[in-house]
């Protein structure tokens, strides 16, 4: 009877450093798109877009502005590369108070909304 060159237990670790780098490259495209699909006007929306790793973050910042995002790119990018479980949740969200607002599409620079297009085009591209 033929045995197995390699244990299938060292499969597991393999599996689970690719879900890591899945999970990481999902959390980061999922930021950049928010951030991307965000309305500027002071730019305090695009700066208080927060990413957390397994909670949630319900903090906001209103003195905190980056009109171009991407101060609010590289703080989310260091947390999401400090991500070491490959199993967790990740959540970017915010909290400024007319978030639901222009999630709604109360603005002409994203009628239709950030948070909804950034979930429909992450699923078209990760859902193959």
């Amino acid at each position: 009877m033929a045995g197995w060159s390699n244990k299938p237990s060292a499969f597991i670790k393999v599996v689970e450093a690719d879900v890591m780098t899945k999970r990481k490259e999902i959390a980061q495209v999922a930021l950049q798109a928010v951030i991307s699909g965000s309305p500027v006007d002071t730019g305090t929306f695009k700066g208080n877009h927060r990413v957390s790793i397994d909670g949630e973050d319900l903090g906001y910042d209103p003195d905190l502005e980056d009109v171009a995002g991407s101060q609010t790119l590289a703080r989310g990018e260091q947390l999401i590369g400090s991500i070491d479980t490959p199993y967790g949740e990740t959540v970017i969200q915010n909290n400024v108070p007319y978030a639901k607002a222009l999630e709604l599409g109360h603005s002409q620079q994203a009628s239709k909304g950030v948070y909804g297009p950034a979930f429909i085009a992450l699923k078209e591209r990760f859902t193959r």
